[in-house]
Formats: structure tokens, sequence, C-alpha cells
């Protein structure tokens, strides 16, 4: 019992004299954003679909909140990735591989070569 009060106790001394946006440390953060661009990026040069690049992008403007304190960057940030979130959203729906209909004539056909 006295192990986890003093866990608590330094978290509580840790956030109040350093307090943050992200629970993570900044070197984290950095290194998902790149892992995300690097994923998203390349699944984008293999299928071409837009809101993989999108989702490439998005962590990368989040990454603006690291730098600044400001309220009107933490705002505009928030407001760009609830836009591109919707943005993504409407072109997985719109940007659908078209599926090809075989028609019964085609496939008695191929059946029989």
């Amino acid at each position: 019992m006295f192990f986890t009060d003093m866990l608590i106790s330094i978290a509580k001394i840790s956030d109040a004299s350093n307090p943050t946006i992200f629970p993570f440390p900044a070197w984290m953060l950095i290194g998902l954003a790149a892992a995300s661009l690097i994923f998203f990026g390349y699944r984008f040069a293999v299928q071409k679909k837009p809101f993989q690049l999108i989702f490439a992008i998005a962590p990368l403007i989040a990454l603006l909140l690291l730098f600044s304190e400001s309220k009107k960057i933490f705002y505009g940030v928030g407001i760009v990735e609830l836009i591109l979130i919707l943005i993504a959203f409407v072109s997985s729906i719109v940007c659908k591989p078209k599926t090809t209909e075989e028609t019964p004539a085609q496939t008695t056909t191929a059946k029989e070569d």
C-alpha cells in the first residue's frame, strides 16, 4: 500500500510541476507521428486511397501543440483535425473500389473453356 501511495504522490507532483496536454513524453509522440507517416504513406503509395494520405498528415499537424501554448493554435489544430477526419470519412465512402458484376453468360463460357 505504501508503494502505490508513493507512485500516486509522484504522479501528482510531476503533473503539477509540468502540466502538458499529452500524457506521453514528446519523444514518444514524435515517434508515433513518424510511424503513422511511414505506415499511411506506404499504404497510400500502394493503394492510392485519399483517406490514407489524410491520416498520414493529420498526426504531424497535431505535433504543433507540443511547441506552442497558445489557445488559438490549440483550437485551430482541433478544428483542422475535425475537418480532416470528416474529409477522410467522406473520401473513404466516395472512393470505394467499383466491383465488376459478371453476367451469367460470361460465367458459363468461362467454365466451358
